[in-house]
């Protein structure tokens, strides 16, 4: 592993030591998902769309990706570390996979107040992560954010001022990732810090792959 992803992986572990204590007490639920952190499989489906602001300025939206897996997360540009760990660990596993184009990612802002194109773009780049296939993308705070929770069960709290380790020490959510399938299917919600997770979102993602390929499914 190169000597800056090492650096990152530590910072996310730092980060998630800091927000530890308040996830505790502030536990994401989302009925019908179970608890645990390996694959968490349910039936859902994308079955409504959101108007999304990619880095570029780009009108984008989940929809345009149906053909293609995907994995969606989320990530806000003044996250003290934990972001960058989530997106380190999901670049790797795409490397290891080397599934091309067929695989996208969308990283979602969860700060979209603050969260513009431009920002968006500093962050990507900053980080070596600056590809066609893959998303940074904002919108509308309100139903960008009520959108994520209500289709993808994706949720954060924010942290109240006095809680705050830092600055950027904004929000506690859980690095939860969602695997989408071809027919906008969602496959399961995992944890790429965790081995037991992430060898699961492997599985599922190259029978997703297999599965446009002739290789079935499920």
């Amino acid at each position: 592993m190169p000597k800056e992803a090492k650096l990152i992986y530590l910072m996310a572990a730092v980060a998630l030591l800091l927000v530890g204590g308040y996830i505790a007490v502030w536990k994401l639920s989302a009925p019908g998902v179970r608890g645990g952190k390996s694959d968490v499989q349910v039936e859902r489906h994308v079955d409504r769309d959101i108007e999304l602001l990619d880095a570029d300025g780009e009108t984008r939206h989940f929809t345009d990706l149906a053909g293609k897996v995907w994995l969606v997360s989320h990530v806000f540009t003044r996250c003290p570390g934990q972001c960058a760990g989530i997106c380190a660990a999901l670049d790797e596993l795409r490397g290891e996979l080397a599934a091309g184009d067929d695989l996208h990612l969308v990283s979602v802002s969860l700060d979209p107040a603050h969260d513009d194109p431009a920002q968006l773009k500093a962050f990507a780049d900053k980080h070596g992560l600056a590809d066609p296939n893959w998303w940074f993308v904002t919108g509308e705070p309100g139903p960008l954010n009520r959108y994520m929770r209500e289709v993808f069960m994706l949720a954060a709290q924010e942290i109240p001022e006095e809680k705050r380790s830092s600055a950027g020490d904004l929000f506690a959510h859980e690095p939860r990732v969602v695997l989408v399938d071809r027919e906008l299917n969602m496959r399961g919600w995992f944890y790429p810090f965790e081995p037991k997770s992430k060898e699961a979102l492997r599985r599922e993602i190259e029978a997703a792959l297999a599965a446009g390929k002739g290789g079935g499914g499920r």
